[in-house]
């Protein structure tokens, strides 16, 4: 079979049918998604977030967030850090930067409360990027927009982003920093794949690295792209840009510039599943490696099938096999020496490893994520680019419908019971 050449096909799409399949992936994405997503009640607040309680803690002239009662165990939130007498976010700044960014019209909006959100701000900086951004992305990879319209509904609603969306809209920072990620992940990828302008790709991957800093990793890709387009200079200076406020901010609330302050969310709380974990062998270790690859692409999910519905039964929450409730990745593996032979492709494909490695070797496999594995939206974004271009034509079609269709309704269910 033929692969198909996206920016050919591109050309000569009329822009009345990209405008039609744009339009219709929208509608196409609140009538699967909607029920799940509820647009219209989003909500993000200083008193259940982290990030966003910093934010106002800089409003301030602090660095430290508040937290109510005398037990730093029980009273403070659930991923702060305890250091020094302290309590501190470690989460990156996106975030807590657009919080303090947006306060003056927060205040205006909400007559003084800077505390919490407007729920069209929440949406139009973490929930609408990812389908205009998406379908526009895809398109260009795939070469039509009706496939484009049909991947990025399978992305939004037939992986992890789903449940990450889902929680996202009731404000738990974890779930929203992913979602950020992926209009990051996005931006880099596309740049990568398409002009490599290499600034795209820098703001690509501050927004990616300030929502996930493992994530910091795809500068390696940038760099081999930058060498061979000879604007290595402008990638080290904005890699520097990029590196500077993180590691500042570490230095500012723990002392160094390389602690983002993680194993401190288990102070006082060494007992607990997660504490224990670090304790005993540190917040990354080999010896996490082999649950945590079993959980990402082996374990198996809990399943009620019923004639017309899927249910998910509930777990131990550490994750499932992304392989099974995303099979529409497992076309990577014919399509590969296409893609292999994209030095463009191969290099971002290649970029992901040191992601997927240091996955691995986290001290918690995907923690309060019954049925599925947030994780590795580090990286399904990338793959999904990757493949765009190899989901059509012969059994390809069929297999690409059949799997996202499955995904579609999976995903569906674990995200109702959330």
């Amino acid at each position: 079979m033929s692969d198909y050449m996206p920016s050919a096909a591109s050309r000569v799409e009329p822009r009345w049918r990209i405008a039609c399949c744009f339009l219709l992936t929208l509608v196409a994405i609140q009538l699967a998604l909607g029920p799940v997503l509820r647009l219209s009640q989003w909500d993000l607040r200083a008193a259940h977030n982290s990030p966003v309680a910093e934010g106002e803690s800089w409003l301030q002239g602090r660095l430290d967030i508040p937290h109510p009662g005398r037990d730093v165990r029980h009273d403070r939130m659930h991923d702060a850090a305890y250091f020094q007498g302290k309590v501190y976010n470690v989460y990156p700044p996106l975030l807590t930067v657009l919080h303090a960014v947006l306060a003056p019209l927060h205040g205006a909006l909400q007559v003084g409360h800077t505390e919490f959100w407007h729920p069209w701000t929440h949406l139009l900086l973490v929930y609408w990027p990812l389908p205009v951004l998406g379908f526009f992305v895809f398109r260009r990879e795939c070469g039509d927009s009706a496939w484009a319209g049909l991947l990025t509904l399978v992305w939004l609603g037939g992986t992890a982003l789903l449940p990450a969306l889902t929680l996202s809209q009731r404000g738990y920072q974890g779930p929203t920093y992913h979602v950020l990620s992926q209009t990051g992940l996005l931006l880099l990828a596309a740049d990568l794949l398409g002009r490599q302008r290499i600034w795209p790709g820098l703001i690509g991957l501050l927004i990616a690295a300030w929502s996930r800093q493992m994530t910091f990793l795809y500068a390696l890709p940038l760099l081999w792209v930058a060498y061979q387009r000879r604007r290595l200079p402008l990638a080290l200076a904005g890699l520097a840009l990029v590196a500077a406020p993180l590691l500042v901010l570490n230095w500012l609330k723990f002392g160094n510039p390389l602690d983002f302050g993680y194993q401190y969310i288990y102070v006082e709380r060494e007992t607990d599943i997660m504490g224990s974990r670090v304790a005993a062998h540190g917040v990354f270790s080999l010896h996490f490696f082999v649950e945590n690859f079993r959980h990402m692409h082996w374990q198996p999910p809990a399943l009620d099938l019923q004639w017309t519905s899927i249910g998910v039964g509930r777990d131990r929450g550490f994750g499932v096999s992304i392989w099974i409730t995303t099979p529409l990745l497992l076309l990577l593996v014919p399509s590969f020496r296409a893609w292999w032979r994209d030095p463009r492709r191969r290099a971002l494909m290649l970029g992901t490893l040191p992601i997927m490695l240091g996955l691995l070797c986290y001290h918690t496999p995907g923690y309060l994520q019954s049925g599925y594995n947030r994780f590795a939206l580090d990286f399904i974004p990338i793959w999904l680019l990757v493949l765009a271009p190899h989901v059509r034509g012969g059994w390809r079609t069929w297999f690409t419908l059949l799997s996202g269709a499955w995904s579609l309704l999976y995903f569906q269910s674990v995200a109702s019971r959330l």
